[in-house]
This record gives structure tokens, C-alpha cells and sequence, in this order.
């Protein structure tokens, strides 16, 4: 039984004592007239009615005050519920945030004269914030993005509320928060930095909710925006789905003539821009930071071996500031990599921490400390992209961090091609309920690659019960195809019925998809030419291209030569390799 609060038993006892003077007054009165043969002293009836009046004030009283330590008691719990999900609480006017909520990198210049050096894109992201409800700023690590956002921000939404969540999982977190956040009229959410595993928290349900509430902003690097969108990873598929909504804006590295000339008269000291670097790079010292790292091994093999592994969670798909606990664990094995014979004590992890923390003549380090965490600069984790990462990384970080950690390390190691690595991570990630549904869609793909459809079939159902409607429609759907292929037609029918009865065409367009394969299997051309003609008329561009690729042998079956060798040859330039590559085989086959 959960105790009571003091104040909860307060109100109780107002209420209970009010109640049994109510009573008290009542018995009285009733008796005094009811039994009038009965002598009572003289006043019993105007004291019993006096006892009633004092009752009822007490009894309501009471429950007022009980009510409000109930409501009292509900605020707290949902001030308890929001603080692990926002870094401010109340929400900040935009205006009054700074540089560094928006994630720029705190230099020398932070806290001084620190202006704004204006870019060609302001103008470009300054309108979509004014126009769009989900705007993402792309550009290489340390090109300026978070500044540039900020400035925009600033200027678009002077007055809306900030809501600066912790990450992407607590703005996924918030929009099913019950009761909603309360916001005005205008508000902003940050999405700072995004990646793979971030975009796939935000689902159509999600970016749904905040559209109707807020404007979505953030930054993401274009090797990261790349990534995403690289064809054959169905891992991404929702990630890709989140970037196909948002208002994409591009912010070059290098600076413009102008730029460039503005930068030297606001920085006269930085001698370092040049019309190759961009102002955040050389703001941070980041060369400076990346010669400090490559020379540790002769300078500091302790403060290398700290900085490369703190470098290295970030790739390996870490989203959050690793911990002193983690990092101890990895800097033996860091160590050992870079010079041997070295006790890696407890004292050395130290000095090495001490090194890696140290800042540059920017003030800026290769390490900072993040909360409890130590975090890489993202600019120093880009540049050490094609670095070696050691075999032993990923294992131990699957087992000496949570499964709220999992899918962002699986999804780090299916990208890089590791997949027995991935297959590892996702099933690690299924111990999370927030991570659930995601987990076993990704799991199932995974399987369904590595040729185990029993396998990917319990994970894709798992994906189903999980109840997500992103990924329940997902799994369903490469469920139905699962089945399609292993020649059981009605399964795989039930399969993409269920996935295009839960949404409508726009945005279910490969269920149908997946249903005019399974009539063109059963010789029902007309029909699959129906369903293909309708996905044409989507925004989906993948699915276009599938749908392409179907038409085309729905109208070479009903005998259209011509009708489906110009399908094929728009299948041809749809963009999509894959399909590209099956229509252009169609078109040499001879039979059309």
C-alpha cells in the first residue's frame, strides 16, 4: 500500500470529523422531534443544529482539501514524469536561450563577443521555419549548424516557447505523454544531431502529434542524411520515412567570399579561416584537436586511449555520454592497443582523463564532461570516421550498457555491415519496451537476410504485438512478402490486407504493393494493374519504382507489349538501382 501524505491525512480526518458531527447534529434533531415526550435542555436544538452546520463545513472542507492534494499529488508525479525527458523545466522563451542549448560547442568566444556570422542559408532557413512544421539544417560536422539554427530560430520565433528535449526518444516519450505538455500557441522542439536510431523514433505518429503543436527543428551531418537514405537497408526504413517529411536545408562548409569576409572582420584573431574551412572548425581549433589525438600515442598513451574510446562509443552508436564506469572498462583493452607493458591503474585512467579533458588554445577539448557522462566533440568523431574500430568495441558495449542503449549500437553495426554483431544489438534492444517494437522489425530483417524465415517470421510478429502502428504495419508487410515467397499465397494475402486496412493509400502504398504481387501470382492481371496504377499516384518514391516494375508485368501479361515497355523504361530512370537494374533486365528479356 502506497503511504498517505501528511497532507492527504489532514484533509481525511477534516472530513471524517465533519462527517461524525454531522451526524451527531442530526441524531439530535431528529430525535428533538420525534420524541417531543423527552425533556432536552434548553437550546439542544439550536446546538444540534449548529453541530450540522459545522459538520458540512468540515465534511467539504475536507474534501476539497483532499481533492486538492489529489490534483496536488498528480502535478508532482507529472513534473516527475517530464524531468528525465526536458533539459529546462519551465520551458524557456526562445529569445532567452543560448548558443549552447541549441548544441554549439561552448570556445573561447562563448562567453564574450561571440557574433553572428551570417551565412547564405539564413535566409532559405529562416523562411521554411516561418513556413514548414519540420525543418531539418544538413552540413558537415562543425560547419556552423547549431549556431545558424539558433540565429534563425531566434529570428523566426522570438517569443515561442523551447522545448529542449533530452533526446529523440523523449520527444517520442512526450508526445504520448499523458497529460499532454502543456504548450501555447507557438513553441519549437529541438532535435539536435540527429542519427539513424534517432529518426527511427520518429514515426509518422510522432511528427503527427508535434505538427499540430510545435515546429520541429534540427541539425543532422550529411554523412548521417546519407547513410539514412542509402538504398537496401530496410533497418531505415522508418528513418528514411522521417526524412521524407521534413523541410531540408543546406548549410556548405566552406564560406563564401563574403562570408568568409564578414568571418575575418568579427574574428580578426583567427588566422585559421581561409575559404577552405568553415567558422565552426576553426571556432573549436578542430585540426588542433585532431593532431592533439593522433600525436597521443607519443604524448600522452593513457590520454589517447581515453580520447579514442570515448571517440569510438560515439560511432559505435552510443546516443548518450558514455559513463567513468564504461570508459573504465574499455581502457585497458584502448591501452593495451597503443603501447604495452602499462599498468592500466586507476591512477593512469586519471592522468589519461586529465589529457583528454585538457582544452586547446580554442578551449575546447577532445573529451568534456556531460553530467555524470564524458562525451567526444562530434567535430573530432567525424574526422576519425574511417578509423579502425576494434573487433572486441561492439561486444562489450552490448554487454556493459542497457538495452535502452541496444538499437542505436545495432543499428551502428547493421550499417557498417556487421550483421551478426546487429543481430546481437537488436535482440538486446527487445528488453526495452520503448525500443520493442523497432527491435524486432530491424531483428526480422536482419533474419530475413542471413536466409532464417522462421526466425524473421516470430520476430515480425513480435513487431505486430508490440502494438506500434509504425512498425506493426511494417512487419506485417515484409511478413506478407516473407510469405509470398515461400509460395504461401493466402498467408501472405491476410498479411497485406491487415497492413492496407490499418492506413489509408498515401501511407500504406507497399501493402498494396505487396497485394498486386499476390493476384499477379494467382493470374488476376486486371486487378494488380488496378492496385499498381493507384501507388503511381503516391509521393513514396521506392514504392513508385516497386509499383513501376509491377505494372509492367501486369500489362505484358494481359498481352500490352507496348503499355509495359514504356512502364519499364520510367522504371529504368526511377532512380532506385535495384529496380532500375530489374526493369532494364525485363526490357532485354525478349517477351517485351
Amino acid at each position: 500500500m502506497v503511504p498517505m501524505s501528511t497532507e492527504l491525512r489532514r484533509a481525511r480526518t477534516a472530513f471524517l470529523s465533519g462527517c461524525v458531527v454531522l451526524v451527531l447534529g442530526a441524531a439530535v434533531a431528529v430525535f428533538a422531534a420525534v420524541d417531543k415526550a423527552v425533556a432536552l435542555p434548553v437550546g439542544a436544538v439550536p446546538v444540534a443544529l449548529l453541530f450540522m452546520v459545522v459538520g458540512v463545513l468540515a465534511a467539504v472542507y475536507g474534501k476539497r482539501a483532499e481533492w486538492a492534494e489529489k490534483k496536488a499529488k498528480a502535478e508532482r508525479e507529472w513534473r516527475t514524469a517530464i524531468g528525465p525527458l526536458l533539459r529546462q523545466w519551465p520551458l524557456p522563451a526562445v529569445r532567452l536561450t543560448s548558443d549552447v542549448d541549441f548544441g554549439a560547442t561552448r570556445t573561447r568566444h562563448t562567453e564574450g563577443a561571440n557574433p553572428y556570422v551570417p551565412r547564405a542559408a539564413d535566409r532559405p532557413l529562416r523562411y521554411a521555419l516561418g513556413a514548414r512544421r519540420f525543418v531539418l539544417l544538413r552540413g558537415e560536422s562543425k560547419a556552423g549548424k547549431s549556431r545558424t539554427l539558433a540565429e534563425a530560430v531566434r529570428h523566426a520565433h522570438p517569443e515561442a516557447e523551447m522545448v529542449l528535449p533530452r533526446d529523440a526518444k523523449a520527444v517520442a516519450e512526450l508526445s504520448r505523454l499523458e497529460p499532454a505538455l502543456p504548450l501555447g500557441d507557438n513553441a519549437v522542439v529541438l532535435l539536435d544531431d540527429l542519427s539513424s536510431a534517432d529518426l527511427e523514433q520518429l514515426t509518422s505518429a510522432v511528427l503527427d502529434f508535434w505538427a499540430e503543436r510545435a515546429v520541429l527543428v534540427g541539425t543532422i551531418t550529411t554523412a548521417r542524411f546519407e547513410s539514412v537514405l542509402r538504398t537496401g537497408a530496410e533497418v531505415g526504413v522508418a528513418a528514411r520515412a522521417a526524412l521524407a517529411r521534413a523541410t531540408v536545408v543546406d548549410l556548405p562548409f566552406e564560406l563564401s567570399e563574403a562570408e568568409l569576409a564578414a568571418a575575418h572582420e568579427d574574428y580578426p584573431d583567427e588566422i585559421g579561416l581561409t575559404d577552405r574551412s568553415s567558422i565552426g572548425e576553426v571556432l573549436v581549433g578542430g585540426e588542433e584537436l585532431v593532431r592533439k589525438l593522433r600525436a597521443g600515442r607519443r604524448d600522452s598513451p593513457a590520454g589517447q586511449a581515453v580520447a579514442r574510446a570515448a571517440v569510438d562509443v560515439r560511432r559505435a552508436g552510443l546516443r548518450r555520454p558514455v559513463t567513468p564506469a564504461e570508459l573504465t572498462h574499455l581502457f585497458p583493452k584502448y591501452l593495451e592497443r597503443i603501447t604495452v607493458g602499462v599498468d592500466p591503474s586507476p591512477d593512469l585512467f586519471a592522468a589519461g582523463m586529465l589529457w583528454a579533458s585538457a582544452p586547446v588554445a580554442s578551449q575546447v577539448a577532445l573529451v568534456r564532461r556531460v553530467g555524470a557522462g564524458v562525451e567526444a566533440l562530434d567535430y573530432v568523431v567525424e574526422a576519425e570516421a574511417d578509423a579502425e574500430m576494434p573487433d572486441f568495441l561492439v561486444p562489450d558495449l552490448l554487454a556493459i550498457t542497457g538495452p535502452a542503449d541496444a538499437y542505436g549500437i545495432a543499428d551502428a553495426a547493421y550499417a557498417a555491415g556487421k550483421v551478426d554483431l546487429a543481430r546481437q544489438g537488436f535482440r538486446r534492444a527487445m528488453e526495452d519496451p520503448e525500443s520493442l517494437a523497432a527491435a524486432a522489425f530491424s531483428l526480422g530483417v536482419v533474419l530475413a537476410g542471413s536466409d532464417d524465415g522462421a526466425g524473421a517470421e516470430r520476430a515480425y510478429g513480435q513487431a505486430v504485438e508490440a502494438g506500434h502502428s509504425t512498425y506493426a504495419y511494417m512487419a506485417q508487410v515484409n511478413l506478407g512478402f516473407l510469405l509470398l515467397n515461400r509460395g504461401e499465397v493466402e498467408e501472405a494475402r491476410t498479411a497485406f490486407q491487415a497492413a492496407a486496412d490499418s492506413r489509408p493509400l498515401e501511407r500504406g502504398p507497399r501493402a498494396r504493393v505487396g497485394l498486386g504481387e499476390v493476384l499477379m501470382v494467382g493470374e488476376e492481371y486486371g486487378e494488380a494493374e488496378k492496385l499498381f496504377r493507384q501507388v503511381l499516384g503516391t509521393e513514396d518514391p521506392f514504392n513508385r519504382a516497386m509499383a513501376l516494375h509491377g505494372l509492367g508485368r501486369a500489362l505484358a501479361a494481359q498481352g500490352d507489349v507496348e503499355g509495359a515497355r514504356e512502364v519499364y523504361r520510367r522504371a529504368v530512370d526511377c532512380g532506385h538501382p535495384e529496380i532500375a537494374a530489374w526493369a532494364r533486365g525485363a526490357l532485354g528479356e525478349g517477351g517485351v
